[in-house]
């Protein structure tokens, strides 16, 4: 789109307006989630950038504001493209929208400081893309700094977006557990105050319900990592168990209460392998759980007939009651304690009743027209 004549000599608020036509065709490049558009869309925020870097933002907030736009939308371009070089020129883009926010009124609009939070928590993104032991430091500098922005909006009585909390927290979470050597214990802690923001809301709001299985996602596999890096803290093991398969149980809860509204397709990747993880745990640690567990997710009469529906879960629980009858057997009697012959007769019974009601259910399902 070329430049009108004068361009300029034009007033601060038309060449704006010319700025503002560049944005809105990057934002729709942008929003149309096509890789080939990028570089088309990194040109459109370039040249609305060069317009609104001339503007006089050092008098008004409302051009800073503006240009921070500018700034923000470059970086996330740059993010999505993704080579070394446009990772670190994303960096320095929500470097200089940081700079610009931080000279804004940050009292006077809760706008400010949800951008600002925003900017730091996308600039964790580009520094986690480059997977370097560096960047990933960075990273969480970058995410502590998104905290105490939130933490001060709220201590401001200036709130930001309920969301963004949480997410930082998820994001934190996921970024623990891919530091060499992993932060599992810090890990399980996030997550659990992620879970505190979003178990309220969690069954009313599709995001609520998304970052809580996320967070509860987290939180099994830092108690698998916890798990599988020696030396395992044997006086705590029992625990991070017991809290695992509850984040599981309620993730099955959470996941059957929005199928029975048709809401449910987002969450059907982090459902199946939180039931995986489930099924893998009680394996590995509590094969005598495992009839119990997965009569609750899919027995129709005792879990939700929905999910007893779902032909995957039914597959992967009658893989997991097999191997948790040769688990079993292979263990023996004398890992049963006291009575324990009687107790593997019992149990191998409670396998096979529940892998009777599962293929029952199964076969209903693949006749049912």
């Amino acid at each position: 789109m070329p430049l009108p004549p004068n361009f300029n000599e034009a007033s601060p608020e038309d060449r704006n307006a010319i700025a503002k036509v560049w944005m809105k065709r990057g934002i729709a490049l942008l929003s149309a989630n096509d890789a080939a558009a990028l570089p088309e869309a990194l040109q459109c925020f370039e040249q609305a950038l060069a317009i609104r870097r001339d503007l006089p933002f050092e008098a008004s907030s409302w051009f800073r504001w503006l240009l921070t736009a500018c700034w923000m939308n470059r970086g996330d371009v740059l993010t999505r493209l993704g080579k070394p070089d446009d990772l670190i020129a994303a960096v320095q883009s929500f470097d200089d929208a940081i700079f610009h926010l931080q000279k804004l009124p940050l009292e006077e609009d809760s706008q400010y400081r949800g951008r600002l939070a925003l900017a730091w928590m996308n600039r964790s993104l580009a520094l986690r893309a480059q997977a370097t032991p560096e960047s990933l430091h960075a990273v969480l500098q970058s995410l502590d700094h998104g905290k105490t922005v939130i933490e001060q909006s709220v201590t401001a009585q200036l709130p930001v977006n309920a969301a963004l909390l949480p997410i930082l927290l998820i994001n934190r979470a996921a970024l623990l557990l891919e530091v060499s050597p992993p932060r599992m214990l810090e890990a399980l802690q996030v997550t659990e105050e992620a879970l505190i923001l979003c178990r309220p809301t969690e069954h009313l709001n599709l995001q609520a319900a998304e970052i809580g299985l996320k967070a509860r996602h987290a939180f099994c596999r830092a108690v698998a990592l916890l798990l599988e890096t020696p030396p395992v803290d044997t006086s705590r093991a029992d625990d991070w168990i017991m809290q695992a398969t509850d984040k599981v149980d309620e993730a099955m809860q959470l996941t059957a209460r929005w199928e029975n509204q048709g809401a449910a397709a987002p969450f059907h990747a982090l459902r199946h392998e939180l039931f995986r993880y489930g099924c893998s745990l009680l394996l590995a640690y509590q094969p005598h759980f495992m009839a119990e567990f997965l009569l609750d997710v899919l027995d129709s009469e005792q879990g939700s007939p929905l999910l007893a529906q779902d032909a995957e879960l039914c597959r992967a629980g009658l893989e997991a009651l097999n191997l948790a009858a040769v688990e079993l057997r292979r263990r023996g009697p004398l890992d049963l304690g006291l009575h324990g012959l009687e107790r593997l007769i019992n149990l191998l019974e409670s396998l096979n009743q529940a892998r009777e009601r599962i293929q029952k259910h199964c076969a209903q399902r693949s006749t049912t027209p």
